[in-house]
């Protein structure tokens, strides 16, 4: 047997056999490939890892949640500060204490319109995304030059540009202290940044490009859009806490949590209730990147199921060669 090849020996071996080891080879790669596909599908989508950022090194755990809003749902500012004082208050119950010089938790709200922007270059009808809180630290959009705004801002005077928008209205992108009106009221350039560039984001969003600017600013422009979708970091000692408060201050909204989306235990849970998801009972129209979270979620969902059905027959077969195995001692 020494002087025997190994082709002569793979010749020995029955065609079946052959056939049976290379298909499960096969399908061992093909889980493989989709596990490891869904885990960079996962981790690529920024807007969801707010509560691992705001955590930092802490033992405190935290989850991430976003109220979509459904039509003639929406909130005024002086409601967003209701609700905040409402939530210190169950933390004030609940004896939960924040750090010292720092807080329990961080939100920010949006509502979407469409206003007419000019520069002595441009004149453009255009999405604009209408902010508050801290906004930014939820969607950490790079920034191509100048800065974010925010709602400790003394002024709400300042926009943000996507590149898009930038180029279209100005030409180029270092814009900083960049004058332009929208509504015919004066604004000035505080940034530019690099909107996402996942397949998921460019398909929800469009590329017409978007301005930025202060929700306190919309009555300054004579635009009365409510807002539309509350996004909040906040203590989750036990699971379902966190969603437990939001669903009770925030009825009618449609809250999913962000934190853990892209799990296994919880695209399982989507694979499980499949067919639910086409079906809508409330008008809620998702902010663009919501409608990209879900487009990765099925993404991430079906692969999960490749994977699963990939390495079934592969698990049957070498339980059963074990077996095998055992049985001849």
């Amino acid at each position: 047997m020494s002087g025997v090849t190994w082709k002569e020996r793979l010749r020995a071996v029955p065609v079946q056999t052959r056939f049976l080891a290379v298909l499960n080879a096969a399908l061992v790669l093909i889980s493989v490939v989709c596990a490891l596909s869904l885990f960079g599908l996962g981790n690529s989508f920024e807007t969801i890892t707010a509560a691992e950022r705001f955590r930092g090194g802490g033992e405190t755990r935290f989850a991430q949640l976003a109220c979509c809003l459904g039509v003639g749902q929406g909130k005024s500012e002086e409601d967003i500060q209701k609700l905040r004082s409402d939530l210190e208050s169950k933390f004030v119950e609940q004896s939960l204490e924040a750090p010292e010089g720092g807080s329990l938790y961080m939100d920010a709200y949006s509502a979407r319109t469409q206003v007419t922007a000019v520069t002595e270059h441009a004149t453009a009808q255009v999405s604009a995304i209408a902010v508050g809180g801290e906004f930014f630290y939820f969607h950490p959009l790079t920034l191509r030059s100048g800065a974010y705004i925010a709602e400790r801002d003394l002024m709400d005077d300042l926009v943000v540009l996507d590149e898009a928008m930038a180029w279209r209205l100005f030409g180029g992108v270092e814009l900083a202290g960049m004058p332009l009106t929208i509504n015919g009221k004066p604004f000035v350039v505080s940034g530019v940044v690099s909107l996402e560039d996942d397949f998921a984001s460019r398909q929800a969003r469009g590329e017409d490009g978007i301005i930025f600017l202060s929700y306190s600013a919309l009555a300054r422009i004579g635009d009365e859009s409510a807002i539309d979708c509350y996004e909040i970091v906040m203590p989750d000692p036990i699971s379902g806490y966190a969603l437990g408060i939001m669903e009770e201050m925030m009825g009618g909204a449609e809250i999913v949590e962000n934190s853990g989306r892209f799990t296994p235990r919880r695209l399982s849970e989507l694979l499980r209730s499949f067919g639910q998801r086409s079906m809508r009972t409330g008008a809620v129209i998702y902010p663009y990147w919501e409608n990209a979270a879900r487009y990765i979620e099925d993404w991430c969902a079906l692969l999960l199921l490749i994977a699963i059905l990939a390495a079934v027959y592969p698990v049957v077969s070498f339980v059963l060669w074990f077996i095998r195995l055992f049985r001849k001692g």
